[in-house]
């Protein structure tokens, strides 16, 4: 289901924002955020819109000696502890730091050199312009990282498509982008696809992305996979 064409689109995003969509519905809506430039749009939208704002209005300098007083009243030096409890706390809190340290650098000791390491493996770029978005591609062939030099965002009634375009083979759909700047799942069925002799291309799109299965929209960008 498109949730960027939903009716109730805005209400879903409220519901999410408040953290009362729970189970299935969160994890498809969720999923649409990756998958729906629109969506994920339209809930920072409304993030921008209702975050809340300071206002000099609001401000107020705290009476001199109002601390105090309300100390004073409420009787909360009752509630200080001594310093010789405080020193058992302090100790128990540095030997929990000191175990967690040495946790997080064994972790990141044992971590294999390739775990994190994403491999170049293409440069699109307008035919005859220099390369304006790099494309690089993890060990396992599962996660793609599209790198702009320069912030390249779809209209707000168009989104971007990623092609894989096989040898000889007619163009697959990888994704459809809100902007050309971030890391993306490679579909199961086209991972180990991604290799030397194929093409990448990029072409603009209605909102949400083609709809004929094929780029129906003019090829800003396309490389040669070279690894």
């Amino acid at each position: 289901m498109n949730l960027s064409r939903h009716r109730y689109l805005d209400a879903l995003v409220g519901e999410y924002m408040l953290g009362v969509m729970r189970g299935g519905a969160r994890r498809r809506f969720e999923r649409a955020l990756r998958d729906e430039p629109a969506v994920a749009l339209r809930l920072r939208t409304l993030q921008q819109q209702f975050a809340p704002r300071y206002s000099e209005r609001i401000a107020a300098t705290p009476v001199s000696g109002g601390w105090q007083r309300l100390e004073r009243e409420l009787a909360l030096s009752q509630y200080r502890s001594p310093w010789y409890s405080r020193v058992s706390f302090l100790r128990a809190w540095a030997f929990g730091a000191t175990a967690a340290l040495v946790l997080g650098v064994a972790l990141l000791a044992l971590r294999t050199p390739g775990e994190a390491t994403l491999t170049p493996i293409a440069q699109l770029a307008l035919k005859g312009a220099p390369p304006s978005v790099a494309v690089a591609l993890s060990p396992d062939g599962r996660t793609l990282e599209l790198r702009a030099e320069r912030p390249i965002v779809a209209g707000p009634l168009r989104s971007y498509e990623l092609w894989l375009i096989p040898e000889g083979a007619a163009p697959i759909s990888l994704a459809v982008l809100g902007q050309l700047d971030g890391t993306l799942r490679v579909p199961a069925a086209l991972v180990g696809r991604l290799r030397k002799g194929a093409q990448l291309a990029i072409s603009v799109e209605p909102l949400g992305g083609s709809t004929t299965g094929a780029p129906t929209g003019p090829v800003i960008m396309s490389g040669a996979i070279s690894v």
